[in-house]
């Protein structure tokens, strides 16, 4: 009998570090903040929002981004294009055909318009994403942060940080991606 109270006496006297540890430990592991430093992403993401993002590993055998995710890249993919993570939405998956043209983006031939109405790309391209790699645009199409950059081209999908899914600061902003 003493034993079991000492034993439950312990448990209750650890338990909210036990919590704590085990929280952290999932949190590091499956979840990051992150800074959106830019206007690439607007009207989505703002410049100075925190972002939760989850931390996701993709590749062809693992499995592909979602069409019209956000996703971030790490900071040291393309340090001459951005001094900071790179941030975009996924428009083309490995096999696609994404073409710039008449002001318009086109993936497989059909216009690509984003689920908040973002629409259109200044310039001209052609390209098909391999089997590896996914195709990238930022909402503001006048950003250069992008798959349009050569700098940067389609982007492996190994090299993808995660999902952004919720913003956190400032408060007035709070909520799903």
């Amino acid at each position: 009998m003493y034993q079991e109270n000492q034993q439950d006496s312990w448990r209750r006297r650890y338990r909210p570090y036990i919590v704590a540890g085990v929280l952290a430990f999932v949190l590091t592991m499956f979840v990051a903040p992150e800074i959106n430093e830019g206007d690439a992403m607007e009207p989505a993401l703002k410049d100075g929002q925190v972002l939760v993002i989850t931390k996701h590993s993709y590749s062809a055998k693992r499995g592909v981004p979602d069409l019209g995710q956000i996703v971030i890249l790490e900071k040291t993919l393309a340090p001459d294009v951005s001094k900071d993570n790179i941030i975009g939405r996924v428009a083309g998956l490995p096999g696609d055909t994404i073409e710039i043209k008449n002001g318009k983006v086109y993936r497989n031939g059909k216009e690509f318009v984003t689920e908040n109405k973002v629409s259109g790309a200044s310039g001209s391209l052609k390209v098909t994403v391999s089997k590896d790699d996914v195709f990238l645009l930022s909402d503001n199409r006048e950003s250069t942060v992008d798959s349009r950059n050569k700098k940067l081209g389609t982007v492996d999908m190994r090299e993808i940080k995660g999902n952004v899914k919720w913003v956190i600061w400032p408060i007035s902003d709070i909520g799903g991606v």
